[in-house]
């Protein structure tokens, strides 16, 4: 189908400074300014969630000033949270900027291999890509696609929430072995692990183990091996021939200019992971170094450019680990928002998303994921909403 181009010990302190300044208004405008966070059609927020949360399982409050950690994470924060702080505010700003510009958001997909001569340009849904004469005999012979694809929103270290959707999806029948996924970042990688077939239990078994050599020795400038390290062992060899076709992996390209690129093309399982690892690269955060450098182009996190990527789905649902009104997102299928009373605080989010959570907190943004999902699909019949599309041959 398509194809592309061929430590320290622990966390260091970050404390009140004219950098800690812009952190905070930074951070302040990702979650400020935005419409009502109860504002997602597609869960009913008007109506009283049928699944109740209790504030204590999660240490949630109100807000930040009833709860002294928040409280003193405004004063000190690690380097990995400031690091990150610095990213999210700069893509909640690119995001709120496209949505204002006409003809924006436009997503290249393509490989430039020598020898390969293009045989068509495709555009649709705001995404255009290139595809060699290979491709468009493959994209011929494939016959039937399960509609509708699902999208998954970079997320951090939040990824247990999408595992727990991911979950829902797969028990329930939304999601069969030829459902088109794509994904940012932490959603790249729920992508990949949904495709190589294995439990969301396991998945969220492998996620303590990151979480843990994080907690101990540290996020900043480390979390990016350990990622590979984990990677490399929980998925299977093949991962790559069952990801070909069905998974869109977003990455940045930086030079000259941002820009979106999606993958679904992969040689090897190594291929796999430095494409999910791309997508999932904050400079600065995952390792010591601005960029890192996939198929011969500067690159880093998807979710810069594309925080929910289409998929080749004639439609897409998608699925925000984030509350999507604070973001400003429309469209949104899946979100806290599904299920708003009792819930995280935006903050807490944010902290969870760039330092690891304890294993309990995991586990409640599981179960949490499962139940959003359950709520959307109240609305959302598998019956009325899953149906397989046929793809006319030429």
């Amino acid at each position: 189908m398509f194809q592309f181009l061929k430590k320290r010990k622990g966390p260091s302190s970050f404390s009140s400074s004219p950098m800690a300044s812009s952190l905070s208004s930074l951070s302040s405008r990702f979650f400020s300014h935005l419409p009502n966070a109860n504002s997602n059609p597609n869960c009913n927020p008007n109506s009283k969630p049928k699944f109740q949360l209790p504030f204590r399982v999660l240490g949630c409050s109100a807000s930040s000033d009833q709860n002294p950690k928040l409280a003193a994470v405004s004063e000190k924060k690690s380097f990995a949270v400031a690091t990150g702080e610095i990213f999210i505010g700069l893509a909640s700003r690119l995001i709120k900027a496209r949505r204002n510009v006409d003809g924006s958001g436009t997503v290249l997909m393509f490989r430039e291999t020598e020898g390969s001569e293009v045989g068509s340009v495709v555009g649709e849904n705001d995404v255009v890509w290139e595809q060699r004469v290979e491709d468009v005999e493959a994209e011929r012979r494939r016959n039937v696609v399960t509609s509708p694809g699902f999208s998954f929103s970079a997320a951090g270290l939040l990824f247990p929430y999408h595992l727990g959707v991911a979950k829902f999806l797969i028990e329930k029948g939304y999601i069969k072995e030829t459902t088109p996924l794509a994904g940012s970042s932490a959603g790249a990688i729920v992508c990949a692990v949904i495709a190589s077939g294995a439990s969301m239990e396991e998945a969220l078994r492998a996620t303590k183990i990151l979480a843990d050599n994080c907690r101990e020795k540290g996020t900043a400038f480390r979390l990016g091996a350990v990622l590979r390290d984990v990677l490399d062992k929980f998925l299977p060899d093949d991962v790559h021939i069952r990801s070909n076709g069905r998974v869109r992996v977003a990455v940045t390209q930086i030079l000259w200019r941002p820009r979106g690129l999606l993958v679904d093309q992969f040689d090897s399982k190594e291929d796999l992971i430095n494409a999910v690892f791309t997508s999932s690269f904050i400079p600065g955060y995952l390792a010591p170094r601005p960029a890192t450098l996939f198929r011969n182009r500067l690159c880093i996190d998807g979710g810069l450019t594309l925080f929910m990527p289409p998929t080749s789905a004639s439609q897409t649902v998608r699925v925000c680990a984030f509350p999507a009104g604070r973001l400003g997102l429309d469209g949104i299928g899946i979100s806290p928002d599904c299920n708003p009373e009792n819930r995280a605080t935006p903050r807490e989010l944010l902290n969870w998303a760039l330092e690891p959570a304890e294993d309990y907190i995991l586990d409640r943004l599981f179960e949490l994921g499962y139940l959003d999902a359950a709520v959307w699909a109240e609305d959302n019949p598998v019956e009325e909403l899953v149906q397989e599309d046929t793809i006319p041959k030429n």
